[in-house]
């Protein structure tokens, strides 16, 4: 099995764990098993976010581990080429499942565009990522939204024009975490944090570490089997 840094895959368990439980919640509420606002009550909007900011910032970081001394073309397209086209097949799947409601701009988008703007940005020192990171949060803060534009810009920015959708993740702000991933890299070398481990030897986080390396699989995978799971259920009741 080949080497692996083990708190990164164990992180990326964690928040995959912890957006299975989202979704499970969403289905709940879905299904008529839980009161209809249940997501959007300030705690579940609050643990929401931190999933999605975990998954970013992990992007960052392992962008940056990945092509910090060269860009390999190879990995990077590998990589960054399937979670477009998961992004992509995630939109047509929630416009037939959820037409106006459908997930335009989400997770995986944001993620497959920040990486292109990071790779842009792999020369910067770890305070300027810190200080651009720091800039687009504070432009985002301070910016009245929706801004008015058109329908086209709502991947950048929250504007006037922009539909409701089950998972809204534009560039400003989400590009934040992804930066704040990237700036970490040199603080987390320095620690010697980013040492590979073989996770053989740590069976006791080795369902975590898998749950890790698949985070994507399972990421597309879960919600189908949530549902058929709901249905039986309202059929065999």
């Amino acid at each position: 099995m080949p080497k692996r840094i083990l708190w990164i895959d164990v992180i990326r368990g964690i928040s995959i764990l912890a957006m299975v439980t989202f979704h499970f919640a969403f289905d709940l509420m879905y299904f008529g098993f839980a009161k209809s606002d249940l997501i959007y009550q300030p705690d579940w909007r609050l643990f929401e976010r931190m999933i999605a900011f975990s998954f970013l910032f992990i992007a960052g970081l392992s962008l940056s581990i990945t092509h910090r001394s060269w860009i390999n073309w190879k990995s990077f397209f590998r990589r960054y080429g399937v979670t477009a086209i998961c992004a992509v097949l995630i939109s047509i799947v929630t416009y037939i499942l959820f037409n106006n409601d459908m997930i335009r701009f989400g997770i995986l988008h944001a993620i497959s565009v920040s990486g292109l703007v990071g790779l842009l940005l792999l020369k910067l020192n770890s305070l300027s990522l810190f200080f651009l990171a720091v800039l687009l949060f504070l432009l985002n803060l301070f910016i009245p939204q929706p801004l008015e534009g058109d329908y086209f810009w709502q991947w950048l920015i929250y504007t006037t024009e922009t539909p409701n959708s089950l998972d809204y993740r534009p560039i400003i702000p989400w590009i934040t975490p992804f930066i704040l991933g990237m700036a970490s890299y040199q603080l987390f070398k320095k620690w010697d944090l980013l040492e590979t481990n073989n996770t053989t030897n740590h069976n006791e986080l080795s369902i975590l570490c898998w749950l890790g390396r698949n985070s994507l699989i399972i990421y597309l995978v879960h919600q189908p089997i949530l549902f058929v799971g709901f249905l039986l259920f309202l059929q065999l009741n």
